[in-house]
């Protein structure tokens, strides 16, 4: 496909695996791949698992992988269980912790670390400038990171009660306070 607007050629990574991906970005002659897409702190949030198929399509093309940083919203604490393998999905692909406490450039060091099946040529990772305390809020106005997470209370609450996402319950996804109310 190509954007009408630009002439660019348009390619549909939704639900692609890692092999697929790879083979988009050898045809588009990708040679590095920059990740800026915020997280919330949380396991289930997908936004992360993105990031790893891409990582591990970068490792089979060989194209470096630079990863904006930027703080978790949620702090550096690490909470609830680890994820059994035999549970592995899109939204969870990794024995890692419910509540991860990490940013998303150390995520990626972690999946680059122990669990890409060949390291990347390159990991960058932008840190964030000026944020240092983990255990604080930035003081910078919230911007929510998807329709889905619209206020910073949905992310504080959010490793808690999306697990009800995968019951017959609602956790008010779609309503203004989201992960709020079960």
């Amino acid at each position: 496909m190509t954007d009408p607007r630009t002439g660019l050629p348009v390619y549909d990574a939704y639900g692609a695996g890692p092999e697929q991906l790879a083979g988009m970005f050898r045809k588009a002659g990708v040679e590095r791949v920059v990740f800026d897409i915020a997280d919330v702190g949380a396991r289930f949030y997908t936004y992360i698992w993105t990031m790893y198929t891409a990582m591990r399509a970068a490792a089979l093309t060989g194209a470096e992988f630079v990863v904006l940083d930027r703080p978790n919203p949620i702090g550096g604490a690490v909470a609830g269980p680890r994820l059994d393998p035999r549970f592995a999905s899109g939204v969870g692909m990794l024995p890692i912790v419910q509540q991860h406490g990490m940013t998303v450039g150390e995520l990626a060091r972690l999946f680059d670390r122990e669990y890409l099946p060949s390291p990347l040529p390159k990991l960058d990772v932008v840190r964030v400038e000026g944020w240092r305390d983990r255990t604080t809020a930035t003081g910078l106005p919230w911007v929510p990171p998807s329709p889905n997470m619209p206020t910073a209370d949905s992310a504080a609450v959010y490793p808690g009660t999306g697990l009800f996402e995968g019951t017959l319950l609602s956790e008010g996804r779609g309503t203004t306070r989201p992960f709020e109310t079960v």
